[in-house]
């Protein structure tokens, strides 16, 4: 009984070990993983496993050189324990509804079997009350729906199990102007995921500087056996929303923002702050003035631009003048 109910834990701790294709695994890295785990097992009990595992599960494998690779078939069914609760299911849909249009094709892929049990679950036969709430919810991006720039599936798993194995990728990236692509060592620190494109935050060869490779430009990627170098005193939650490094910060330290906006304009400001110590006036010529202490971005311009003549830049000067220059070359483009 004791046998029995160890092979039953080993073999369910193996199949949660296999990944989904296009991933695969080893009978020897597997047999190293469930070591690790305590289950002492030598790679022929691993291999006669895996044969009578695929006759029972949609798993496959293929051969490369002398050894087999083993893969949950790209199609097969989730399979949870516990069963997927309806709630959870519930975030599975919304999740499909609002991160199809933001995610490439290959992270879409890799979440379709959850959301493909997710809309079995909430089947309206089933007669969950929840099955409805999908269709009650709507979320709204801004700006126009941009399809996102599709990324290769190999060059996804390759940047994905450098970053969780913290390992040097190899990488042949074709730069936003350049014409051809060039292969070089990265060391990945950081995904971000902005208005549909992934970047991978790292640094390249043996250089400190960190820099942003948009994962759709890269033509192949391979993960290395060479570990990570992370610069000195590098933290990505602080890279990304601290410092906001993605919003391209123009100089290192803040600045006192003045603007006037046309009334009707500004009314979202009360309600969703640009800074903490941000405050709202009403100016005599009846425009409200907002100041505050933002950072230099080409991200506050592109948002001020939004604006349009609704809002006047009054401070800081360099940056009404910089706007001042930008109104005279649009006049001149559209014609006085």
């Amino acid at each position: 009984m004791k046998e029995a109910k160890e092979t039953i834990l080993r073999q369910w701790s193996m199949l949660r070990k296999i990944p989904r294709h296009p991933g695969s695994v080893g009978t020897r890295e597997l047999r190293d993983k469930l070591q690790d785990e305590g289950f002492l097992i030598d790679v022929r009990t691993i291999q006669r496993d895996l044969e009578k595992l695929s006759s029972l599960f949609p798993l496959s494998c293929e051969t490369r050189g002398k050894a087999n690779r083993w893969f949950w078939m790209e199609e097969a069914t989730v399979m949870d324990l516990p069963g997927m609760e309806p709630a959870t299911a519930v975030a599975f849909r919304l999740a499909e509804e609002y991160l199809a249009p933001l995610l490439p094709n290959a992270t879409i892929r890799h979440l379709e079997p959850h959301f493909r049990r997710a809309r079995e679950i909430l089947k309206p036969e089933r007669g969950t009350r929840l099955a409805v709430w999908p269709d009650k919810v709507q979320v709204i991006a801004g700006g126009p729906a941009l399809t996102p720039p599709s990324v290769k599936p190999e060059v996804q798993e390759a940047v994905y199990r450098a970053l969780l194995e913290d390992r040097q990728l190899v990488c042949t990236y074709r730069s936003k102007d350049a014409v051809q692509p060039k292969s070089y060592p990265i060391n990945p620190l950081g995904l971000v995921f902005r208005d549909g494109v992934v970047y991978l935050v790292g640094t390249a060869k043996d250089y400190a500087e960190v820099r942003h490779f948009a994962l759709h430009r890269m033509e192949a990627a391979m993960m290395l056996e060479t570990p990570c170098r992370r610069p000195p005193g590098f933290n990505f939650q602080t890279y990304v929303k601290a410092e906001q490094l993605f919003a391209y910060p123009l100089s290192r330290g803040p600045i006192a923002l003045e603007l006037a906006f046309d009334k009707g304009a500004a009314v979202h400001l009360t309600e969703r702050l640009l800074s903490k110590d941000q405050r709202v006036t009403q100016n005599h010529d009846g425009r409200v003035m907002v100041r505050a202490t933002v950072k230099n971005t080409l991200e506050l311009r592109w948002w001020l631009l939004g604006f349009c003549d609704k809002v006047e830049v009054l401070a800081p000067q360099a940056l009404r003048d910089e706007f001042s220059a930008i109104a005279k070359r649009m006049a001149h483009r559209y014609g006085s």
